[in-house]
């Protein structure tokens, strides 16, 4: 199996959890990756890697019934996820397709956006610049595209996954971690990676986000994301007992985590 389709696989078996476990971070980092992007009414927007459509919504919402988005996401779970949202908001305007952000123009052929949205992916891919022009072959000219990036874990954040990663250590290995194929940590990295990707006047912002995670959620929290692939090499009989041992590990009731995300935009010439 190759790596798109493990982390597509991944993404599949979190979509039933995903932002489900009482830990909203996805949703607030969605809605500003919209607001920066600043769709309006009548665009037609593209939302890649659009998950269970935290994104996809709000998009939905600022371009009102005289536009269209259309989401694009690998794992089968999050198509379903996301298309089940668009029926329960009654968007007739919206729709999801499953397919690879890296074949976005063979699978769209002859569509343009003005918005392209890349929320919380673009280093999870094997390629990204494949990806990021792709995408931006897609939009037509004077169109932008808006990426997020987790870009800085806090101390915090730092020490409960090593918290994590040592008390899980018997069960598995790397459970703090997660498997991305480029960190993408640096504002510099990120604006290469779209100006190479034929975008123009690239500008970057970091968020910080605070996360609140109660003890007894942060099992459910690392499987709802990224960070199961390492906690699905604990074979199953064992989870019990490797829930018992973290929870046993945490020294505090509750958790907040100052998370910084990276926002970056720019425009097709």
């Amino acid at each position: 199996m190759d790596a798109k389709q493990y982390m597509a696989g991944v993404f599949d078996r979190a979509s039933g959890t995903y932002e489900q476990v009482g830990v909203p971070f996805f949703g607030p980092v969605a809605a500003e990756l919209v607001r920066q992007a600043a769709p309006e009414p009548g665009d037609r927007v593209l939302d890649a890697g659009c998950g269970t459509g935290a994104s996809l919504i709000p998009a939905a919402g600022a371009v009102g019934p005289t536009g269209r988005v259309v989401g694009l996401d690998l794992a089968p779970g999050m198509v379903a996820a996301a298309t089940a949202e668009i029926e329960r908001h009654g968007l007739t305007h919206a729709t999801v397709l499953q397919g690879d952000a890296e074949r976005a123009e063979e699978l769209l052929p002859g569509e343009r956006f003005d918005v392209v949205l890349a929320g919380m992916m673009l280093y999870f891919l094997p390629d990204p610049l494949t990806a990021v022009r792709s995408m931006t072959g897609l939009l037509r000219p004077g169109g932008r595209l808006a990426a997020s990036l987790l870009a800085q874990a806090s101390p915090a954040e730092l020490e409960l996954l090593g918290v994590v990663a040592r008390a899980l250590a018997p069960y598995t290995t790397g459970a703090g971690s997660a498997p991305f194929h480029r960190t993408l940590s640096t504002a510099g990295e990120l604006t290469e990676l779209l100006t190479d990707g034929g975008l123009d006047g690239v500008r970057c912002e970091d968020v910080v986000f605070e996360v609140t995670v109660e003890a007894g959620q942060v099992w459910d929290w690392l499987w709802s994301a990224a960070r199961r692939a390492s906690l699905e090499t604990i074979p199953e009989y064992l989870h019990p007992e490797a829930r018992a041992a973290l929870e046993d590990a945490l020294a505090y009731e509750t958790f907040v985590l100052p998370r910084t995300v990276r926002f970056a935009t720019g425009t097709r010439a």
